[in-house]
């Protein structure tokens, strides 16, 4: 039995998974259905900040070299970003890189769209080129503004893909950026590393403690696959299975607690549920555990086991509106995103909708020994409120998770009996790669199958039966592999019977007028 009791402290989820959203290059938010994507969501879900790649890639525009040697910027298409950013609620979470062909040490480059990843040629150029975006980060929008912002140092320099230097070579990278943001105004947020699988983390506190070098915050990266990188086929892993994800988020803030620098705020600035069950099945281009089911309840299991261990929790990405690889060519194409192409929300996004429903203080659940681990639930009370969201998550590396059959059981003092709303997102409902796949993977969509899954892809919401006996309800419960189910408990009306309107003399008189046969 699951039992529901009130929490001796009291306190809501701090949700930092609505703190932060991504997308995959500043170029991209050039796009108006990019910007439709964000809006849906700003709209569902409602994120504070929006990171992306790619701001001084050759794209933007942003500097240019004389053949004299002098260097220009030019802010017309950043600028065109930040207003469409701002404009719908998001403020930027600015990652400060590529490097400029301009100010470029060589050219090696990243993705289908090759962004520079290579150190400046001169260091002062690197700094000069952060000091005249802030300054005009500051005349457009306004100091308060601006300081509002986060200033991150790249993305994941301890990653040969992505930087060419060497960690010593990050250093001067970072200090200098933190310097001259600083000499803008010393109250601009600036931090890093911005590294893949939690890395460098205790090296670069280190360095920003010992040699004095500007810090606000650290920010690093995580993925579930990340497990089989490190520990191949998990050979070694100290995690049990599907515990490696929320025991390294929970250990770095572990590590920044005993740190030098203790009170840094921490920003996952990247993380989805990309997947591998051995280490032969990683993909960092088509993992299909971004598409299809697994995300959602990955999603709402580790959202709740991390929610007080960091500041930001920043899903990779918003939109399949994505280029990495080049842009896709189906419907769904096991790209990042929170909505398809077609603005399909995935499971990953309702995962998301149903926990921004999770609103009031936290109840204590108390759940069977004999469940499996996959399973588990979170539980809040607002006002008349009872709300609950309950996860069957079948994990990757294991064979086969059966369905979670259990009772619900909750207090109930009310004088009204409960009304119990129930919300499914599972492969039967709320997932639209599960129903893509049922129409033979189109690549085109007729308007037939367009509606159809538009319908597949929204929550599959029903009214549940509920027993009272003795101030107790009680709901019998059915979860399968890959579900997420939502329950908003709170007392039926009983308010029955016609509308007093229409019993009033002027709408009998109206009636009858209107009902009268042609003159």
């Amino acid at each position: 039995m699951i039992k529901i009791t009130p929490s001796a402290q009291p306190q809501p989820l701090r949700q930092p998974w609505r703190e932060l959203i991504t997308v995959g290059r500043a170029y991209d938010l050039l796009r108006a259905d990019l910007l439709d994507h964000l809006e849906w969501l700003q709209k569902e879900i409602g994120y504070r900040y929006c990171r992306f790649h790619a701001l001084f890639h050759d794209d933007m525009g942003v500097v240019k070299r004389a053949a004299n040697g002098a260097i220009t910027y030019h802010w017309h298409h950043l600028d065109k970003v930040y207003d469409a950013l701002l404009a719908r609620g998001l403020k930027p979470f600015v990652e400060l890189n590529s490097m400029p062909a301009a100010l470029a040490s060589g050219d090696a480059t990243m993705f289908y769209y090759r962004m520079n990843i290579t150190p400046p040629r001169d260091w002062d150029e690197w700094g000069a080129l952060i000091e005249a975006f802030a300054r005009h980060c500051i005349e457009r929008y306004g100091l308060d503004e601006v300081r509002s912002w986060y200033f991150e140092v790249w993305n994941e320099p301890n990653l040969s893909g992505f930087w060419t230097g060497t960690q010593e070579d990050y250093w001067k990278l970072y200090g200098a950026a933190a310097l001259a943001l600083k000499k803008v105004d010393g109250a601009l947020r600036v931090g890093g590393p911005a590294t893949s699988k939690a890395e460098w983390i205790a090296d670069f506190i280190a360095h920003c403690h010992s040699q004095k070098v500007p810090v606000d915050f650290i920010s690093t990266h995580l993925y579930a696959q990340d497990e089989q990188v490190q520990y191949p086929d998990r050979v070694g892993s100290p995690h049990a299975v599907g515990e490696f994800f929320a025991e390294s988020v929970r250990a770095v803030y572990s590590a920044v607690a005993a740190s030098p620098l203790p009170h840094l705020e921490i920003h996952w600035t990247e993380w989805n549920s990309q997947t591998a069950a051995t280490a032969a099945q990683i993909t960092w281009g088509e993992n299909i555990h971004v598409d299809n089911a697994y995300a959602g309840t990955f999603i709402a299991r580790n959202c709740a086991e991390i929610d007080r261990s960091c500041h930001s929790f920043g899903w990779w990405v918003a939109s399949d509106i994505f280029e990495e690889g080049g842009f896709p060519s189906a419907p769904l194409s096991c790209t990042y995103g929170l909505l398809t192409i077609h603005g399909f929300p995935k499971a990953s996004a309702n995962a998301f909708r149903l926990l921004r429903r999770m609103e009031g203080d936290r109840l204590d659940c108390h759940f069977p020994d004999s469940r499996h681990t996959g399973t588990g639930g979170v539980a809040t009370q607002a006002d008349l409120h009872t709300h609950v969201l309950l996860w069957n998550h079948a994990h990757a590396e294991l064979p086969s998770t059966p369905a979670w059959k259990d009772t619900l059981d909750f207090s109930w003092p009310h004088a009204h009996p409960p009304q119990v709303i129930a919300a499914r997102v599972g492969p039967k409902g709320g997932s639209v790669y599960e129903a893509w796949v049922s129409l033979g993977c189109p690549a085109n969509l007729t308007r037939a199958q367009f509606a159809f899954l538009r319908n597949r892809s929204e929550p599959d919401w029903s009214l549940l039966p509920v027993e009272v006996q003795e101030g107790r309800g009680r709901v019998e419960l059915s979860i399968q592999p890959h579900e997420l189910l939502y329950l908003d408990i709170t007392p039926a009306s009983l308010a029955v019977g016609v509308d007093p309107r229409l019993l009033s003399n002027e709408w009998v008189e109206w009636d009858k007028k209107m009902g009268e046969t042609s003159r």
